[in-house]
């Protein structure tokens, strides 16, 4: 059997095709189908169109599953029967599993194993599962919460700028980025910007990168922003393991397998070694195994009791 997965995100839906081997043959992008953004209409349109690309390339056999891992399924009652009505009429006759992106995202990083991860995308989110045991953290959304992500990373640049624009904080690289990106002629020209745009969380997303950017060139102010992601993506991971393990003070140093997903991190070394040092003890930061399209493909592929 031949196996499609799509990772349905934020910013973008990824579909892939894999073999028998699990082997990626094909891969494409598609915008977002965030039912938040796109609409359940427009939802229905980017599967059916996904679906209907990755069948016309000849690469799936005649039965093929389908593994879909989709940004904001099972957060709240009427969405998650629509999407799920949407996926078994696009899926047809084909078995298929759909999860949320982040239980996806962590059967890709780490194989299926024990541990937990990280989302930090457009949203931010972590899942972890111990044995029988599984716990999310996160996910409020853009306007409650999604610490650590492109959103809140977005809304912090806009912050730090106004900061650096009055004195507050030393002026630095930061500032100049984004009155360049935003093609500002006075540095209050920020408050019709934030009026207009600060409700649209992908426009907001699309300025998390100007957060890196301005860090690597040793502003302050955005090194502090990665800093405090990290931190706040940490206390996450600390709510799962004290929520799921056994005694989890008690953990060996390094034992639990920590693994990261999305655009936030990106940002390398930077988000990277600030997050890695403010996990707890008995975490240790790995990178992911996996592709997170292949996600939903492994739990599908678990629950039709096949293995490579």
């Amino acid at each position: 059997m031949r196996w499609l997965g799509i990772d349905a995100g934020g910013t973008k839906t990824a579909f892939a095709t894999y073999d028998e081997t699990l082997t990626q043959l094909d891969r494409f992008e598609l915008p977002t189908s965030h039912y938040a953004q796109a609409g359940f209409d427009g939802m229905e349109a980017v599967l059916a169109e996904g679906i209907a690309r990755a069948e016309a390339a000849g690469l799936l056999s005649e039965q093929y599953g389908i593994g879909i891992g989709m940004c904001g399924y099972g957060e709240g009652t009427a969405s998650t029967a629509r999407i799920e009505q949407i996926v078994a009429k696009v899926a047809g006759a084909h078995p298929y599993a759909l999860v949320n992106d982040v239980e996806s995202a962590w059967a890709a990083g780490l194989n299926l194993a024990d541990g937990i991860v990280i989302i930090a995308g457009t949203g931010s989110i972590a899942y972890g599962v111990h044995g029988e045991r599984s716990l999310r953290c996160g996910g409020w959304d853009y306007e409650l919460g999604d610490e650590g992500s492109g959103g809140w990373l977005g809304k912090e640049l806009l912050r730090a700028f106004t900061r650096q624009c009055d004195g507050r904080d030393p002026a630095g690289p930061l500032r100049s980025l984004v009155r360049q990106e935003l093609e500002l002629a006075d540095d209050f020209d920020i408050i019709a910007f934030a009026q207009e745009h600060m409700a649209n969380r992908s426009r907001i997303s699309a300025l998390a990168p100007l957060v890196s950017k301005a860090a690597a060139v040793g502003d302050a102010s955005a090194q502090r922003i990665l800093e405090r992601a990290a931190t706040e993506e940490a206390e996450m991971v600390a709510a799962i393991v004290h929520g799921i393990f056994d005694e989890p003070d008690n953990q060996a140093a390094g034992s639990i397998p920590v693994t990261y997903v999305g655009g936030t991190f990106k940002a390398g070394e930077a988000i990277l070694g600030p997050l890695g040092a403010a996990l707890p003890r008995c975490c240790r930061l790995v990178a992911p195994l996996h592709e997170p399209e292949l996600g939903a493909c492994l739990i599908l592929q678990k629950r039709l009791g096949l293995s490579l």
